[in-house]
């Protein structure tokens, strides 16, 4: 790629407004830029920082989205800024299955494709992608099924995880995965620490699910193989971190069913094995401090869904583990997706939240979102279809003796103005109280130190209860001080990565979150004249030919 006069210049002119004020928030940072000599500098640059700023004004204010502020050349002049910054990210929250680029799955891949095995693995692709998936013959054709699109949701994207899972067949495989990943993250998108989520058996008792191959990978080979290839990997960059996260499946039919009874006693061998294979292997032990649990979580909200594995995580715990575990991303009512958090904090005593975004949205916005949503419908005379989120929120509502307001909307009865009073205040009354139980679990998670991992694209793009990437929680959460890390989730099939959520995150708050905040997130560094003086060495390194 050529990279323009204009582009280096602005570089140099960002770094420095940047390095000199202390990393203010981007749009004080975009008008110093527009008041300094910029313009008699060069035109073409100021007329870059005009047009960006405009957009970014009009993203505020809902007139353009986040995609069209994302393709003005300034964009490329932030992902270099970031690039360029000394200290290398903490990446907080990243899969095996959905990170691996289309070239490293299609060299693993292909000879399986071609191997004694390919009508099965024919047969399975077909399954999963369709027939149109199949032949695979060039690595366009796997970026072409590993990718999300647009406009599909959280269902497809568990799916379609499913052709990376297919290399994962030897120890030496997950070494190469482990290898190439951290290479790529460190080298294009400057991320010095991985916290990589990953599947310690993927057993399961759905044939569908069942991977040719799979079942002689063993747990020892999965662990120590990840853990050869990153150490491999920090051999080279000494400076380079990792933090392997076993990840449990929360459905109930996740087991091998062939061996266990149930999901309790397969997560005990697990637990067992994996503490017997840290006794074999004692080097496991600096980098093997904590599991995950994953899936899911509609189903699991009630406390005896997390009883089943409260013993299992109390082991761990006395060996000294941490326990991290997605909740509150996907709910069938958002009451129940607080419900979900506040479980996992009291009976598993989790150390840190992954994802959390039901104590992120606003509790009077969301239902009032809904009320407006069926109120609409029911004046066209649309009922409301069986255990949509909108059906389930609806159920759930506070209706008190108006239940017949309820039925009526199901059923698509037009109401009349008395009933749509009943309904507003059902909503009304339902929002406050889910708020009030919102800010209790909240405070909570703040007093007893629970980190939150923030994933934008993966939140935007997966749950379906964003509108608009400005009402992802993160500047919220970060002004109520919760302890924040980011993550990019499966950032290859997300069509993301580090740098990129980085700048969603500043992009949908210009005006108050400080790029030296976002910084000092990101890098995990808390020593503010620390960031300071990394900021002066680029204004430095930038001027260095001045």
């Amino acid at each position: 790629m050529i990279i323009s006069l204009t582009h280096k210049l602005l570089v140099k002119e960002f770094i420095e407004i940047v390095s000199e004020t202390n990393g203010i928030s981007l749009s004080d940072t975009l008008d110093l830029m527009l008041s300094s000599s910029l313009k008699n500098k060069n035109v073409e640059a100021h007329s870059w920082v005009v047009e960006f700023r405009k957009l970014l004004n009009q993203f505020i204010t809902n007139e353009v989205n986040l995609g069209t502020l994302r393709k003005h050349p300034f964009n490329l002049v932030l992902e270099e800024f970031f690039r360029r910054f000394p200290l290398k990210y903490k990446e907080e929250h990243i899969h095996l299955s959905g990170s691996l680029t289309a070239e490293f799955i299609w060299n693993q891949l292909k000879p399986h494709l071609q191997g004694p095995n390919a009508a099965i693995y024919e047969k399975k692709i077909k399954k999963v992608y369709g027939d149109q998936a199949w032949p695979i013959r060039s690595i366009e054709d796997v970026d072409k099924l590993i990718r999300l699109k647009e406009t599909e949701g959280f269902t497809t994207y568990l799916r379609i995880l499913f052709l990376a899972s297919l290399i994962f067949i030897s120890r030496q495989a997950h070494a190469d995965a482990a290898y190439h990943m951290a290479n790529e993250l460190y080298h294009q998108h400057n991320v010095g620490s991985i916290r990589l989520k990953f599947m310690l058996n993927r057993s399961t008792s759905t044939l569908d699910d069942k991977i040719p191959g799979l079942d002689q990978v063993t747990s020892e080979d999965v662990l120590m193989g990840l853990y050869d290839g990153f150490k491999k990997f920090q051999s080279e960059h000494k400076d380079f971190k990792f933090i392997l996260s076993p990840s449990f499946r929360k459905e109930i039919t996740y087991f091998d069913e062939s061996k266990h009874a149930n999901r309790q006693d397969h997560f005990m061998q697990q637990i067992d094995e994996m503490l017997s294979l840290i006794d074999k292997h004692p080097g496991l032990g600096e980098h093997l401090l904590e599991v995950d649990t994953v899936g899911d979580e509609r189903e699991m909200y009630r406390k005896e869904h997390f009883i089943e594995l409260q013993h299992g995580f109390r082991k761990l715990q006395y060996r000294g583990f941490k326990i991290k575990s997605h909740h509150g991303e996907t709910w069938h009512t958002l009451k129940k997706g607080i419900q979900a958090v506040d479980n996992a904090m009291n009976i598993w005593h989790i150390d840190t939240l992954e994802h959390g975004i039901s104590l992120g949205i606003n509790p009077n916005l969301y239902f009032h979102k809904l009320y407006q949503r069926i109120i609409r419908n029911n004046m066209a005379g649309m009922n409301v279809p069986n255990h949509t989120t909108d059906y389930n929120e609806l159920i759930d509502l506070s209706w008190a003796s108006h239940r017949s307001v309820l039925q009526k909307i199901l059923a698509g009865e037009v109401l009349n103005e008395k009933d749509r009073t009943y309904f507003l205040k059902a909503k009304f009354h339902t929002a406050r109280e889910v708020e009030q139980y919102q800010h209790d679990v909240l405070n909570r998670l703040i007093q007893k130190d629970v980190s939150l991992i923030a994933l934008p694209s993966s939140n935007n793009k997966l749950t379906g209860k964003f509108d608009d990437y400005k009402e992802h929680p993160f500047s919220w959460w970060e002004k109520k001080n919760v302890q924040l890390g980011v993550g990019t989730d499966n950032y290859i099939t997300l069509n993301t990565n580090f740098i990129q959520e980085m700048l969603i995150i500043l992009l949908t708050d210009p005006m108050n979150l400080k790029i030296t905040k976002l910084l000092m997130v990101t890098t995990g560094e808390t020593r503010r004249p620390y960031i300071s003086q990394l900021l002066w060495n680029m204004r430095k390194a930038v001027n260095l030919h001045v």
